[in-house]
Parts: structure tokens; sequence; C-alpha cells
């Protein structure tokens, strides 16, 4: 895809959650709504204690939202929170802990909650920390704002998350592992660090996706188009292979990739391949199927 002709896709579906609070800002003045919601501020932690794995689930709200590993404590989860409304923290187990902390959902309470952190001044955030010293199946719902996962150094089993709206900037962990992302509405960026072996599926929603595998890592990936593109940016010593499905966008791939299957007629759907995926130790297979806006692997 020539630069320029990319750069205006990437704009065309770009989302911004500056101008959406701008509109829905507009919105609630004109139906007489003024955000005046109490802001609360809370701390929430509990301790590993027993445990020797756990199974978290966060439900996240509006606001900025960091997730980041915690390092010289002896608590599980610690969280730090600015919010409106009301919060469902619960916790249970002794050797395999399950631990909640979710926005409590009713009727009307994400309009309470958008208004309120219009009317906050956007100081609404989630900073919640996580153990590294135990296995974690990791479970992360998203809201609306924009979200940073720090997660390199956890210990993760399983991931899952599922988008909201706004931007995701994703550090994935190392280790042996299987992801989900589920993209919402607006840009995801997820970057696989080297030593990570991954098993990973990606859901695209509305908004460009930005996957970044590093050198050094095993990765599996099985992604559904949705509206908007898919760019794959992979280390030219790993051995790759992309399978393409069409859609509407074409797919575009980096010319060290030989197209080894398909390119007849106006279907683009193929397979490109590296001269020495079959032999290479670190192996990266993207399986692609289409949606709007294709995909570029560089």
């Amino acid at each position: 895809m020539d630069e320029n002709k990319e750069k205006r896709y990437v704009t065309e579906w770009s989302f911004s959650f500056d101008k959406l609070n701008e509109q829905i800002s507009e919105f609630a003045k004109s139906v007489g709504v003024k955000g005046e919601e109490e802001v609360k501020s809370e701390h929430y932690e509990t301790p590993v204690e027993n445990a020797t794995s756990a199974r978290v689930r966060l439900d996240l709200s509006v606001g900025k939202t960091t997730i980041r590993p915690l390092t010289d404590s002896a608590n599980l989860l610690e969280a730090d929170l600015t919010y409106i409304g009301d919060i469902n923290f619960s916790v249970s187990g002794d050797t395999e802990k399950v631990v909640n902390l979710s926005q409590v959902s009713a009727p009307g309470a994400w309009f309470r909650g958008f208004f309120g952190w219009i009317g906050s001044g956007q100081k609404l955030n989630w900073d919640v920390g996580l153990t590294t010293r135990l296995p974690l199946d990791l479970e992360i719902h998203n809201g609306v704002g924009q979200c940073r996962f720090d997660l390199g150094s956890l210990q993760v089993r399983t991931l899952r998350v599922a988008g909201g709206a706004g931007e995701i900037t994703a550090a994935l962990p190392a280790g042996t592992y299987a992801a989900t992302v589920e993209s919402g509405v607006g840009q995801t960026n997820i970057s696989v660090p080297p030593g990570a072996t991954v098993d990973l599926r990606i859901g695209a929603g509305t908004g460009e996706i930005n996957l970044d595998i590093a050198e050094g890592a095993d990765v599996t990936a099985a992604i559904k188009g949705g509206v908007g593109a898919v760019n794959v940016r992979l280390p030219q010593t790993a051995g790759a292979r992309v399978e393409y499905t069409a859609g509407i966008g074409g797919a575009h791939v980096a010319p060290w990739l030989t197209r080894i299957k398909g390119g007849d007629g106006w279907n683009q759907s193929g397979v490109w391949q590296s001269p020495d995926y079959d032999t290479a130790e670190q192996k990266v297979y993207i399986r692609f199927e289409g949606g709007v806006g294709g995909l570029n692997v560089r």
C-alpha cells in the first residue's frame, strides 16, 4: 500500500476519544444534563496468602485505566480507583483465589458514568496492580476510555481482553499461554515480547489493529477482520507464514515473504511464506479472515 494512502486510511478509521467526549458533552448540554455526579476515590487490595494461582476478572468503567505488575508486594491485587457510581469487589478461595473487581451495572449506569466523567474534568481513573508471583487466568472487560495494560512480567496461563470504546495498548506477557483479544471501537495496539509462545486470537471491531511481534517470540495468530486496517510487524529473522482470505482492502505483504498460493484473477486470497519457515527455530503463523480494511504485513 502506498504510504500516503495508508496514512489517509488510518486517519479515516481512527477513533478520537476527545472528539467523542466533545460530541457527547454537547449532547448532554442540549438535553440539560450537567454531569454532576459524585466522584469517589477508594483503595482495594487482597493478599496472596496461601494462594498458588488466581483467577482475576476486571470489568472496567469510564475513564483511563492502567494495569501494571506489582513489585515488592505481598498482595495479589492492589487498586486505586477514582470513579462514580458503585464498585463490586469480591474475593474467594484459598489455594486458588478468585478475584472480581467491577463497576456495578444498572440501567442508565453507562450514561451516568460518561456524564460523570465529563463533570469530573476527565479525572476518572483505575490504577490496578497485579502480582507477578502467581500464575493468573486474567479476564479484562473494557469500558470507555484509554487503557494501558503492562502485562509483560505477569505469569499468565490464559488471557482475555474484551474491547469497549477507546484506545487499548497492551504489552503481552512472556511465557506460554493462550490469549483472546476482542477489539471494540477504537485503536488496539498489541505487542508480543521475546520469549513468548502465544496462541493468539483477535476479533477486530471498528478501528485499526496494530500487532507488533518481537524477535524471539513464537506466535500463532488467528485474526478475524472488522472495519479498519490490521497491521502486523514481524521480525525478518522469524520463519513466517501468512494465510489471507480475501475481504475488502486486500493484503499487502512484506517482499521478503514469497507468495506460494493464490493470486489468480480478482480474488486476492493467498499464502505467503519465508523460505526457511519449515526449519525455522522461531515461527510466526498468521491466519487472517478479511473484513473491511485489509491486512498489512511488514
